[in-house]
């Protein structure tokens, strides 16, 4: 992949749109919560690599949650730099894999970065943000175990078709 300036007109124009598609993800998709907004989000930080690059990725994945804490989505401030750092350790993890192996390892890539994104997630969790919030709710338990992995894999699975077709055909 041919690496652009991030200071690039390209590169912020394609970063704001991925992060806009994101926030309507989010937004207009709220009601059905987890499992159709974690797909998504994670279909748009994936692409967002494939397409612009891991800073583009890291960016939309910083952004995200904090934008669904301001707008009432996301009820939990110390969440908030978790989910950044799960973001972060999902998007660097599939770059870095993804940049070392043959192109069939972008699906390599995806499962070692989900599994990572789920371990730091479900530990977090459990065991750092009882400092901030000493009885975590359960609910919150339960949505950032395995549900985690199965929707950065979908949402990566999905990602990796979509470049795959949008780069044969255009």
């Amino acid at each position: 992949m041919k690496r652009r300036s991030m200071t690039s007109t390209s590169y912020i124009a394609r970063t704001g749109i991925l992060l806009a598609l994101a926030v309507i993800f989010q937004v207009g998709f709220r009601s059905f919560a987890q499992p159709l907004v974690g797909p998504l989000v994670n279909m748009t930080l994936i692409i967002s690599v494939l397409s612009v690059g891991v800073a583009s990725g890291l960016t939309i994945g910083c952004f995200t949650p904090l934008i669904a804490f301001f707008m009432g989505i996301m009820p939990l401030f110390p969440l908030v730099p978790i989910i950044m750092a799960g973001n972060a350790i999902f998007v660097s993890a599939f770059a870095f894999i993804r940049d070392r192996t043959s192109d069939s390892g972008e699906y390599l890539a995806l499962v070692a970065a989900a599994l990572l994104k789920f371990a730091f997630l479900a530990i977090s969790v459990r065991k750092l943000l009882v400092i901030f919030i000493p009885k975590v709710p359960q609910s919150i338990v339960a949505a950032f175990s395995i549900p985690q992995l199965y929707t950065a894999l979908a949402g990566g699975i999905i990602a990796i078709v979509l470049h795959k077709i949008i780069k044969n055909n255009y």
